[in-house]
């Protein structure tokens, strides 16, 4: 058995699948856990008190995940009604990976742009992942989804760290690598995790198909339709009640 056979990425559809992760991770390594929140509390946040500007980047995140936890139901839904995913993911993908190039642009004490671009880019990589998500049961068996999805993950920790390590770099010696200031290192750093993302997407696109809907061969719901459907299984969910409390007391026991 090969390596790529014992990980589950035999095929070449679920390589590219796979590679999606390697492309979005360095948005999560250097934007949401190392880089950005420093540069926003000591850069974008100029003159704000520390805490204050702690305080704001934190309402930031949240604002983000909840607005992409409104939204994933919503467009997961559209996309299955319409066949849709691969279109709406690089939508999200365009949107964030300009918002994240951008972010090379935000000047000294403008947190309010600072800000809008971090939101802007969380709610895009957030929305993205729920049509990358829901490519894999199309392309992968039952028996394969579990390790395709581990070896995405792993491969996603690899691709992320990869660029972290060269973004440090830049940063911490800015001259070696020609940028004027460490500043102009960490700035580049934002674009360089924009163009690694797009780059790194494009297996994905070129080469996992698009699934059928399951409105093929008939007239597809109109938008409102599509919130009723979301609707009607938030409301179905809410019967469910208990499988939320096991999986609660299951991970509180498991932390015993």
């Amino acid at each position: 058995m090969t390596i790529l056979e014992r990980l589950g990425l035999h095929r070449r559809e679920l390589r590219a699948w796979a590679m999606y992760d390697w492309a979005n991770s360095a948005y999560q390594t250097t934007i949401i856990a190392a880089v950005f929140p420093p540069f926003f509390s000591a850069y974008a946040a100029q003159g704000v008190a520390p805490t204050t500007a702690t305080a704001r980047f934190a309402w930031a995140t949240t604002l983000a995940v909840a607005i992409t936890a409104v939204l994933g139901p919503i467009l997961g839904t559209i996309a299955d009604q319409r066949a849709m995913k691969k279109r709406l993911l690089g939508a999200c993908l365009a949107v964030g990976v300009v918002t994240t190039v951008l972010m090379g642009t935000i000047v000294e004490g403008g947190w309010q742009y600072a800000t809008l671009l971090f939101v802007i880019s969380n709610i895009a990589i957030g929305s993205s992942l729920v049509f990358y998500d829901s490519l894999l049961p199309h392309i992968a068996s039952p028996t394969e989804a579990d390790r395709v999805s581990t070896a995405g993950y792993a491969i996603g920790y690899l691709g992320g760290g990869v660029l972290l390590l060269v973004n440090l770099a830049w940063i911490l010696s800015p001259a070696t690598f020609g940028f004027p200031s460490v500043t102009a290192g960490i700035k580049a750093s934002f674009v360089s995790v924009g163009v690694w993302w797009l780059l790194f997407s494009i297996p994905l696109f070129r080469t996992v198909p698009e699934p059928p809907g399951l409105t093929t061969g008939r007239r597809p719901p109109s938008i409102l339709g599509t919130f009723g459907a979301t609707w009607r299984t938030l409301q179905e969910l809410r019967g469910h009640r208990h499988a939320f409390r096991d999986r609660k007391s299951t991970r509180l026991n498991s932390s015993h």
